[in-house]
């Protein structure tokens, strides 16, 4: 099995799958180490990554607006899960607010598409 390379600057730490960073923001859990751990048995790194990501993901939701946003429209906390999942960090190991947000927005956009196809 492949292992999940340790990530030592922001643009080498790895993507996931949907599947694999989607998870429910308002469950207690969450942000466990253990439940984070046990997600990735297999390999440390990935449950890393994770951890990386979530808080990137944490951090953009902290900012000013921004829960109004993703509650705005048709966009869905899952959509910003999918986008976290793989959207490159800043050097700060952050998210670009407006990059993302256009990221999301393309999310959205496309399952529009296909529900109107």
């Amino acid at each position: 099995m492949k292992k999940t390379p340790f990530p030592t600057r922001p643009a080498e730490v790895a993507p996931l799958t949907v599947q694999e960073f989607t998870f429910d923001f308002d469950a207690p859990e969450v942000c466990s180490l253990d439940a984070i751990c046990a997600r990735f048995v297999d390999d440390a790194n990935r449950a890393l990554v994770w951890l990386v990501r979530f808080r990137a993901l944490k951090a953009l939701f902290d900012q000013p607006g921004m829960a109004a946003w993703i509650g705005g429209g048709a966009r869905t906390q899952r959509d910003a899960c999918e986008v976290a999942a793989g959207f490159a960090l800043n050097e700060r190991w952050e998210f670009d607010a407006e990059p993302f947000c256009c990221a999301v927005d393309t999310v959205v956009s496309r399952r529009s598409r296909r529900w109107h196809a």
